[in-house]
């Protein structure tokens, strides 16, 4: 599962598996998806439905790649590559130092030394200092050159204190990290559904093979036999423990049921 906090990234994530798309879908009803997702889901669901609004599609969709969408992901990826270089510190003049904090406010990155000032003076505790990046501005509002620490729930987007009190006034926005930890939680429990609803699949799938292969040895049977309902229930259980009993290769399984049924048929 993707770890990282980056509000971009967040929004690049498939609910079902957790990372960051991989050729995304779009279903008619606006989710995405990775493809390989989204077609595993569906081929253990009896219906097709969306894994996070649960709307149900009378028709499975054709999945095709969503290229806009697959560019913002490669594009985003690259930077992420970019970021995860070192990042050096801002201020030190010859041999810069690996930087351990960037500072939104400053918009500026600081080793372990130049990062001092802002652990100790009490105007520079107040600003926001985050892992180092490379990218600072790809973390600051373009509109009012602040750090984006809230998310509109209303818009989907990252907002900074200035836009939530101007644009987006009366919008339902929360800290960043507050949307981040939900979100998280939100997308486990999607995971946790679909694994639970996978094994109920698989299990489904293991009575009905179970079922049919039990089918093809009562073939074994007169009509008439099959017909009387006492001999029925007296032969069901014990084919039953033929099929199941551990260890028994499935060519000697059928053997043995085969013989089972000849001697009923004689008695």
């Amino acid at each position: 599962m993707s770890s990282s906090s980056d509000p971009m990234t967040e929004r690049l994530l498939c609910s079902i598996c957790l990372e960051v798309f991989s050729d995304p879908v779009s279903t008619p009803c606006g989710h995405n998806f990775c493809k390989i997702c989204l077609s595993t889901y569906w081929n253990n669901s009896q219906d097709c439905r969306c894994p996070n609004c649960k709307e149900t599609f009378k028709q499975r969709p054709d999945l095709k790649i969503n290229t806009t969408l697959r560019d913002v992901v490669d594009e985003h990826k690259k930077k992420c590559h970019e970021e995860q270089a070192e990042v050096v510190c801002d201020i030190c003049s010859e041999g810069k130092l690996k930087a351990v904090k960037s500072c939104l406010v400053c918009q500026s990155s600081y080793c372990e030394t130049h990062l001092e000032p802002h652990l100790r003076v009490s105007g520079l505790q107040k600003h926001k200092l985050i892992d180092p990046v490379k990218n600072l501005q790809d973390y600051i509002c373009q509109k009012h050159d602040r750090p984006l620490e809230l998310f509109c729930r209303d818009d989907h987007t990252c907002v900074c204190l200035s836009c939530a009190d101007g644009d987006h006034k009366n919008h339902n926005t929360v800290p960043l990290r507050e949307e981040s930890k939900e979100k998280k939680i939100q997308l486990l429990k999607t995971q946790t559904d679909v694994q639970q609803m996978i094994q109920d699949r698989i299990k489904k799938i293991q009575d009905i093979k179970h079922s049919a292969e039990f089918t093809r040895i009562f073939q074994y049977f007169p009509v008439e036999e099959q017909k009387k309902d006492t001999q029925g229930q007296q032969t069901q259980p014990t084919l039953m423990l033929i099929l199941a009993l551990p260890g028994t290769p499935k060519a000697n399984r059928r053997s043995s049921c085969s013989l089972f049924a000849i001697c009923i048929y004689l008695l």
